[in-house]
């Protein structure tokens, strides 16, 4: 008996209709998963910062917070406090093994003055490092906003230490290994920009030609 048209084309949208709702509900899972603002609630379980990263310039943050199925919610952030305030930043939500071996044993291995913040301060250093970045033209990595979710209902008021941003009263750009001729350059343009020439230090590499 040959199906009816009109209703094999009902069953067909109806069809595409739950192909559609449950897509987007993968997304809304993917995109919650994916931010730590949805994480927050949850109790901190540590947070570490190097010791040294006003005197090198350069560190990483990490911000963690424990997941009552036994996972931790995990923000990492690279922060340049002479110049560019956060150059990286991730946010993942991992099981404690993978923290402690892929974080603590591979990213962080290198900090060996790691310590024990309190995350007040971790946020101040953090939030402060954006803004002085920012009133030098420069925006923070892109997944920072996700990152920084985790932080929320900490007050980084709370934390009495204050830091001071830049290298000797001034912004010091110091090109990392990923970041090009082109970008460098980009950059110090945009400090001569806004700070003016003799106002800023810079180390940079120069090209096979010698030139910058």
């Amino acid at each position: 008996m040959a199906s009816n048209p009109k209703n094999r084309q009902k069953k067909l949208a109806k069809k595409k209709k739950k192909r559609s709702l449950k897509k987007k509900i993968l997304n809304a899972a993917k995109n919650l998963s994916s931010n730590g603002a949805s994480y927050s609630q949850y109790p901190v379980y540590e947070c570490l910062a190097p010791g040294s990263l006003f005197e090198t310039g350069l560190g990483a943050v990490a911000f963690t917070r424990a997941l009552p199925n036994g996972g931790i919610a995990v923000s990492l952030f690279l922060v340049d406090v002479y110049c560019l305030g956060v150059k990286n930043a991730m946010f993942q939500v991992m099981s404690k093994f993978d923290y402690q071996d892929r974080i603590k044993n591979g990213l962080l291995e290198n900090d060996d003055d790691l310590e024990k913040i309190h995350p007040a301060c971790a946020r101040k250093i953090i939030t402060g490092a954006v803004h002085y970045a920012k009133n030098l033209g420069l925006s923070p990595h892109p997944d920072y906003r996700k990152a920084i979710g985790l932080f929320s209902g900490i007050d980084s008021t709370a934390c009495p230490e204050k830091y001071e941003y830049g290298k000797d009263g001034k912004p010091f750009y110091v090109q990392g290994p990923h970041e090009t001729i082109a970008q460098s350059r980009k950059i110090v343009n945009k400090l001569i920009e806004k700070c003016g020439k003799g106002n800023f230090e810079y180390m940079i590499m120069i090209d096979e030609d010698g030139l910058f």
